[in-house]
């Protein structure tokens, strides 16, 4: 193992690594490579998933501030109004 690997141990099913080494057979990839290639993209895709989420929540807080501040003058009347009934 050179310099630029480290080795990482996993628990996969028993049917999955079956699965694994029949691609791997079929296709002539090294296990190794197969696993850290699936890995990269899973990662990559997964992180664009987490973007898109994070891109949408931000855009959603700018609305949502907004429809806060266009509704807090009727929140502030409908409170004034429940106090003048309440005093009565």
């Amino acid at each position: 193992m050179n310099a630029n690997h480290a080795q990482l141990s996993v628990n996969l099913d028993a049917k999955l690594v079956q699965e694994i080494k029949t691609y791997c057979e079929v296709y002539a990839l090294d296990e190794n490579d197969l696993i850290q290639d699936a890995l990269r993209e899973f990662m990559v895709t997964r992180q664009a998933k987490v973007d898109g989420l994070i891109s949408g929540y931000a855009e959603m807080a700018s609305i949502n501030s907004q429809i806060a501040a266009e509704f807090n003058e009727c929140e502030c009347e409908a409170y004034a109004h429940i106090r003048t009934v309440d005093l009565s």
